[in-house]
């Protein structure tokens, strides 16, 4: 289980990643198996009424940045993590505020990224997000994450 602080968490992505504030997405307390994101519909609606893609997309992808940003953090070390692939599939439309989902990668998944970036500097590691409406599955997403490590200087 990830130990954070959700508003912290949530604080920090809105400073460092602005559209999570224009989306009023917010980080859910730690749970056992993965890590959770939620958003307003309001703010993310598109003309027919229902979530824009573009929000449902971020949602998913942020809930795998966000679950790989705390699992490096107790590191010590800064770390650079962006998205270089993902794939998604919308399942069913959203009309209620949404929430992004990733589950917490086995150790027989993390161990391997963990060495790589050790040894390399930058590391890959596969996550697949989901967004849920109203605990419903409305988009799956896979998800190629890319970390590398920042020199202090």
């Amino acid at each position: 289980m990830l130990e954070y602080d959700a508003e912290e968490v949530t604080a920090y992505l809105h400073q460092h990643i602005p559209i999570t504030r224009a989306m009023q997405l917010q980080v859910l307390p730690p749970e056992a198996e993965k890590l959770r994101l939620t958003a307003r519909l309001a703010p993310n609606l598109n003309h027919q009424e229902t979530a824009f893609g573009g929000s449902i997309a971020s949602i998913g992808i942020l809930a795998g940045w966000t679950l790989i940003h705390l699992r490096l953090r107790s590191d010590q070390r800064r770390h650079q993590i962006v998205i270089q692939k993902s794939e998604i599939d919308f399942l069913r439309p959203i009309e209620a505020d949404f929430s992004g989902e990733c589950l917490l990668p086995t150790e027989s998944d993390w161990e391997p990224f963990l060495t790589c970036l050790e040894r390399k500097g930058r590391a890959r590691i596969e996550l697949q997000p989901q967004v849920t409406v109203n605990g419903k599955i409305a988009a799956t997403i896979k998800g190629l994450f890319v970390a590398r490590v920042l020199s202090d200087h």
